[in-house]
């Protein structure tokens, strides 16, 4: 990954049943909302617990508006997702995101070395 990537970070995209699906980073004005769902669903997933999951994503408000945000999906189509299918999209946001920020780090690491 580049400067320019890390700048303007290019969406991936993933196969949805016959669908292509555009997965961008989140803005950060939903950052907060991003973090605490994201912080939410691993917990649940580090619990194995599938009832707990499929409850959290039932009510997840912010399972719904991230996915709204960080792809191409329509609201209409967000809505009509099979519940599995709206985690498995949420793990590839988080995934998307995550490379954002390991490549922030790594190249943050020289510049922290440089000021101890």
């Amino acid at each position: 990954m580049n400067d320019l990537e890390i700048l303007f970070p290019t969406p991936t995209r993933i196969k949805v049943g016959r669908r292509v699906v555009a997965v961008r980073s989140v803005e950060f004005r939903h950052f907060d909302e991003f973090g605490q769902a994201a912080a939410e669903l691993m917990a649940i997933l580090a619990k194995g617990d599938l009832a707990m999951l499929y409850t959290w994503a039932e009510r997840a408000g912010a399972l719904r508006s991230i996915l709204s945000t960080c792809t191409d999906l329509s609201g209409w189509r967000i809505n009509r997702l099979p519940i599995s299918v709206a985690v498995e999209l949420m793990l590839h946001v988080i995934a998307q995101n995550s490379r954002f920020f390991g490549q922030a780090l790594a190249n943050a690491a020289p510049l922290l070395a440089g000021d101890q």
